[in-house]
């Protein structure tokens, strides 16, 4: 299941690909049959899912592209259940999670490193964002079993969790993504998980 969205095509396909740079629903199957509004609704039902793992909860979830621009995946943070996670300290709240990028135009996801969100009074806060520098694709230390329990719920609803040596992989000459999250030259990764704000 590796790299392979639903539909059996590899997320390396240069037709989808090109579908994806240019923000086109690059998958026929399942929810993605039905265009953006049930590609939103089917991910809202898997961060649901994701939110009942026994050792896990999601921490915030990312459906309104950051507030603006446009967001090809949706940003998922989750972080363990107990709590053992979260530190508070100056009136900020500080919490250690594995962030998670949904992506809106196919089955896919890849799931970044440990990371550490903050928020505090009237509103601040800081967040990373999801870099093909971050994409892990084993379990980080101290988090086997969480990484095994978001292996099985992307399973369960046929998302393909991508491996960096998949998302590293270039594009084809002259195919530009429109992201401020990586630069030139493009791979794999920009098409799948970018931003433009």
């Amino acid at each position: 299941m590796r790299g392979e969205p639903e539909s059996g095509k590899p997320a390396t396909d240069p037709a989808d690909l090109r579908s994806a740079a240019n923000d086109q629903l690059a998958s026929k199957a399942g929810a993605w049959a039905g265009g953006a509004a049930s590609v939103e609704g089917f991910l809202r039902w898997v961060v649901a899912d994701l939110d009942r793992m026994p050792a896990l909860r999601v921490h915030d979830a990312e459906f309104r592209h950051y507030g603006s621009g446009y967001a090809s995946y949706v940003d998922v943070f989750i972080t363990k259940r107990d709590g053992s996670m979260r530190r508070s300290e100056n009136g900020w709240t500080h919490v250690e999670g594995l962030p998670l990028a949904l992506c809106r135009l196919a089955p896919l996801a890849a799931l970044c490193k440990p990371d550490e969100r903050s928020s505090g009074p009237g509103g601040a806060g800081s967040r990373g964002l999801p870099a093909l520098s971050l994409v892990t694709d084993a379990a980080p230390p101290g988090w086997v079993e969480e990484y095994r329990q978001i292996r099985q719920v992307l399973d369960r609803h046929d998302i393909a969790l991508l491996d960096p040596a998949i998302l590293s992989l270039p594009l084809e000459a002259g195919l530009v993504v429109e992201t401020v999250l990586d630069s030139a030259p493009y791979s794999v990764f920009d098409a799948w998980f970018h931003w433009i704000d």
